[in-house]
């Protein structure tokens, strides 16, 4: 797959805009936003088709839309990622098309996330490009720095968001909180704390499921905990308009939160989770024989009678 083809640059190039219009505030980069990621999405599906060997014209002038797109390489059988929500953000931009308006902050953030995680996908498996040093070559560096700003990777680039809350609060809340649960994920992947099932969240340390292995959240902070944790939920939501200063209290919650899980002992929490384990599934054994016993004498009464 050539990147020098015209629709491959002009579909970074519309993701490289996106980027501008995602930093900027007013209706009208929320709209452009929508409208630039799923002009790049439709770019880069006919340059696939096109390496596919297939024609992207359907008449003299008209070349086929993002459905015959995705029609051809299904029947070509090329995997694509993420097709329901790629289809949400096509339907949002028709919408934006034929109405008057703009999507909100929160709609903004979600799209945003999508076309970025297929357009990673995509270009490592279609490309063998990776996305993060190929975009730096269609996006304006301070615009690119500034959205870095929003994926915060280690407690530094963490404390930049309560600089970011200033001018973009709900982006750098929900910035927050992701940070968040990837901390929380590898500190349960460290404690084990999973036992091997569902992927562990932010429940599990504000409902004190933990406190039996040692990980017991002073007062304090659990309360700062539950309100940053009600904030984000109802922002998620749009059902409130986080400010700055709720944005920094709740970044500054998160700071504290990590200093705590680094304070414990993990070596001591893994012996009390593989004690727990032990217990249940010793439990679970004498469960299964007592049902196996209790099957085998249900089925002597049947004979017997």
């Amino acid at each position: 797959m050539a990147i020098e083809s015209p629709l491959f640059q002009s579909a970074m190039e519309l993701l490289g805009h996106s980027i501008t219009h995602y930093n900027g505030k007013r209706e009208l980069d929320r709209k452009l936003l929508i409208l630039h990621l799923a002009n790049a999405v439709e770019l880069i599906l006919k340059d696939l088709v096109l390496d596919a060997g297939e024609s992207i014209y359907k008449g003299p002038k008209e070349t086929i839309t993002i459905q015959g797109c995705l029609k051809i390489l299904q029947d070509k059988s090329v995997h694509l990622p993420l097709l329901n929500r790629i289809e949400l953000l096509v339907d949002e931009r028709n919408a934006l098309q034929h109405r008057f308006g703009s999507p909100n902050e929160l709609t903004s953030i979600f799209y945003m996330n999508i076309a970025q995680n297929f357009f990673r996908e995509v270009l490592k498996t279609h490309y063998d490009q990776e996305y993060d040093e190929i975009i730096t070559q269609f996006s304006d560096e301070t615009d690119l720095l500034e959205y870095k700003l929003n994926e915060p990777s280690n407690d530094q680039e963490l404390d930049k968001l309560k600089d970011l809350a200033k001018i973009h609060p709900l982006g750098a809340l929900l910035s927050a909180w992701s940070y968040l649960e990837k901390e929380i994920d590898s500190f349960s992947e460290q404690a084990v704390l999973n036992f091997g099932r569902r992927r562990p969240s932010t429940i599990d340390l504000a409902s004190g499921r933990w406190e039996k292995f040692g990980v017991e959240i002073p007062e304090e902070l659990r309360v700062q905990f539950d309100e940053s944790r009600q904030l984000r939920n109802m922002a998620a939501h749009g059902r409130i308009e986080p400010t700055a200063k709720q944005v920094q209290s709740t970044v500054e919650t998160i700071e504290a939160l990590e200093q705590y899980l680094r304070t414990l002992n993990i070596e001591l929490i893994k012996e009390k989770v593989s004690i727990e384990q032990n217990k249940i599934n010793q439990e679970r054994k004498e469960y299964l024989e007592k049902r196996k016993n209790e099957e085998q004498f249900q089925l002597v009464d049947i004979f017997a009678g």
